[in-house]
């Protein structure tokens, strides 16, 4: 997939998402593809990401994982995407010729699609992020020191954040800079995360706080329109200025 969008300004601060300007201006029902592009690498990352509800479902089958989108504060993952279900299994039910009450139950029950239809019906379904309607999304974000109970709280008072979790881990950052010029380089999603391979390989390991903050969002705002609350919410937390990349574990749908 192709990388659209000119140079990262070098004179921007703040929390940065570290892709090209031209996706940033998408909604993220728009830049969808770009988004799971990403998220599908398998990446050969220094760390595998386990939060609590991943480590306390230990044994119930076997676990995936995520490429996260590199930030200026750590990286950005979304942990999932939520669909208009009765507009999706309308066009499902169409394409496989089943009921769409059926279909829709099944979409209700977090049946995944590859389970509700062959993959040439589901090349068929074309333009999946139009059917977007919001998503849970969450911030890696690596601290120079703990945060303070008051910190937490003030958190949780951001109307779009749903959980905040600290984990005491091995982190390995690199300078954002240099994640912008491999960037800069790079003309396709899959060329610019085989630069970060490379780049994270030299990445020297630090234990310290790492802050997960999750929250939910509306699909037709921008992808700037997210880079900015989490810029609103980075300045009010002791907030490391550093690149992860990681492999973040989820539990299977």
């Amino acid at each position: 997939m192709l990388l659209e969008g000119g140079k990262l300004m070098e004179e921007a601060h703040g929390y940065r998402v570290l892709i090209s300007d031209k996706v940033k201006q998408l909604t993220i029902k728009e830049a969808y593809d770009y988004i799971d592009a990403i998220q599908s690498f398998k990446g050969d990352w220094p760390l595998y990401l386990a939060p609590k509800e991943v480590l306390e479902a230990e044994g119930e089958g076997e676990l995936e994982s995520i490429t996260p989108i590199p930030a200026t504060y750590g990286a950005l993952a979304f942990l999932e995407f939520y669909v208009d279900e009765e507009e999706l299994a309308e066009k499902l039910a169409r394409l496989v010729g089943a009921r769409a009450v059926h279909i829709r139950g099944a979409l209700e029950r977090g049946v995944p699609l590859h389970r509700l239809a062959p993959t040439h019906v589901l090349e068929e379904l074309e333009g999946l992020g139009e059917y977007i309607v919001g998503y849970l999304f969450e911030a890696g974000i690596p601290l120079r020191r703990r945060l303070t109970g008051e910190e937490v709280r003030k958190l949780k008072e951001f109307p779009w954040v749903v959980e905040v979790e600290v984990l005491e881990t091995e982190m390995f950052g690199v300078e954002p800079r240099a994640v912008e010029i491999e960037l800069e380089r790079s003309y396709y999603v899959g060329e610019y995360l085989r630069r970060l391979e490379r780049l994270f390989i030299n990445a020297m390991p630090r234990r310290g706080s790492l802050a997960l903050i999750r929250g939910t969002g509306d699909a037709s705002k921008t992808l700037e329109h997210l880079e900015a609350l989490l810029g609103e919410l980075v300045r009010g937390i002791p907030a490391e200025e550093l690149t992860l990349m990681y492999a973040r574990l989820v539990l299977p749908i």
